[in-house]
């Protein structure tokens, strides 16, 4: 008898180890298991086959054996606390989702650069109690969740799935309920809920839709108190000056919450008592309100790359800003022999937007970048490239590979029309 086989029992003995009565006879029954046996008796033989077949898994012929399904997974929230979410019909797929939601947001907050290098007033703090009280914003996190678990989707097509679009139709349905009563403008969740709508509509690239939520939020901060509203909320007007970039370099218009600008000055020092001498130096000739603003971004990074010393990656989904791609060629067609002679400004500005804002269909951006980097390793074009604007733990990774890129891409004339 094989060990997986042993079994054990348990007997009760009073205080002076005497066994309770009746016992006796179960101890000496285990003692004399498998003894005064036979070898060759049919029971031994039966006992034995018995055995036998329990230790061979029972597999069908046409199938091959495969490891048993492990059990799904539940949230670690669930093992802490019962929950009763705002909403019916929370099924455990759903309920990770929310709790990985919550936890990117608390724990990783990689949403954005500024709020991982930033400490601003934390907007979504608050916004953890709503998913018990609140079934309109629940919606607009499962939406928003599914959307993302749709983006990642080697099957996705570019359009919401099945779950995203539900969630999206009960939010929207929701919301028009809840922007119906008394100061709704007021309701902090329905801000919020507007957001996400928006940030959705911008993954998507449904700019119509994004334009009418942004209207939608521009009506709401103004009847909180407009500029004076958003000076006391740093974290919600970055979120809102960061959509309405986004919507701003995909259409060309004007952005919805921007605000007279005061000065044209330059704002950040160099880090370093003198420039670095390799820095690059635009020309005179360039508008006193863009040398400015390059400036300062170019001071800001030299003072970033001294302090990034682990891996920081870009977190996000890559938005198709189409305007400004086609503004970018017909500045790049304007300027034609002048930009080619700056090789450090055209491979920075090939560079950079090959990374961030180009498609795969914008081959023009490739070819030009392929001519301008003939000849040269990218030890080469890193070099031209960090005398202008460069953050190498955020761009090296992305624009090696760009590089690296060309390689296979087969070269055309620098574009003309």
């Amino acid at each position: 008898m094989t060990s997986q086989h042993v079994q054990f029992d348990f007997i009760i003995s009073d205080p002076v180890s005497n066994p309770k009565p009746g016992k006796s006879l179960q101890i000496r029954s285990r003692c004399m298991l498998g003894r005064n046996k036979r070898e060759g008796s049919r029971r031994t033989q039966r006992e034995k086959r018995k055995i036998a077949n329990e230790m061979i898994p029972s597999v069908p012929s046409n199938r091959t054996p495969r490891r048993a399904a492990p059990p799904p997974t539940k949230p670690l929230i669930k093992d802490l606390v019962p929950i009763r979410f705002a909403g019916r019909g929370i099924d455990p797929e759903a309920e990770i989702l929310l709790a990985d939601a919550f936890a990117f947001n608390f724990l990783a907050n990689d949403v954005t650069p500024l709020e991982r290098c930033t400490n601003l007033d934390c907007l979504e703090s608050a916004c953890f109690s709503w998913l018990f009280t609140d079934t309109t914003f629940l919606h607009s996190i499962l939406c928003a969740s599914y959307a993302i678990k749709d983006f990642k989707s080697p099957q996705s097509k570019g359009g919401p799935g099945v779950q995203t679009t539900f969630h999206l139709q009960a939010t929207l349905s929701l919301l028009r309920v809840k922007m119906q009563k008394a100061f709704a403008h007021q309701d902090e969740s329905v801000l919020r809920v507007i957001i996400n709508l928006t940030l959705l509509a911008i993954g998507f690239g449904d700019w119509a839709t994004a334009a009418t939520h942004l209207e939608g939020l521009r009506g709401i901060v103004q009847l909180r108190g407009d500029a004076a509203f958003l000076e006391e909320r740093p974290t919600l007007h970055f979120k809102l000056d960061r959509i309405d970039l986004a919507w701003s370099l995909a259409s060309g218009r004007k952005p919805y919450f921007m605000q007279p600008v005061k000065s044209w000055d330059c704002r950040i020092r160099c880090p370093y008592p003198t420039p670095p001498p390799n820095l690059y130096q635009p020309s005179a000739a360039w508008d006193y309100r863009i040398l400015n603003v390059f400036k300062d971004f170019q001071n800001l990074t030299l003072m970033i790359n001294p302090m990034l010393t682990t891996t920081f990656q870009l977190p996000g989904r890559r938005i198709p800003y189409t305007w400004v791609v086609e503004q970018l060629r017909t500045m790049c067609i304007t300027a034609g022999s002048e930009i080619r002679q700056d090789k450090s400004l055209l491979l920075w500005v090939l560079l950079t937007a090959s990374i961030t804002v180009a498609r795969t269909h914008d081959t023009w951006i490739r070819d030009a970048l392929k001519t301008a980097v003939a000849g040269l390793e990218w030890e080469d074009v890193q070099a031209h490239v960090s005398r202008v604007m460069w953050i190498g733990l955020v761009h090296d990774k992305p624009g090696q590979k760009a590089y690296e890129r060309l390689s296979q891409a087969k070269s055309s004339p620098w574009p003309t029309s």
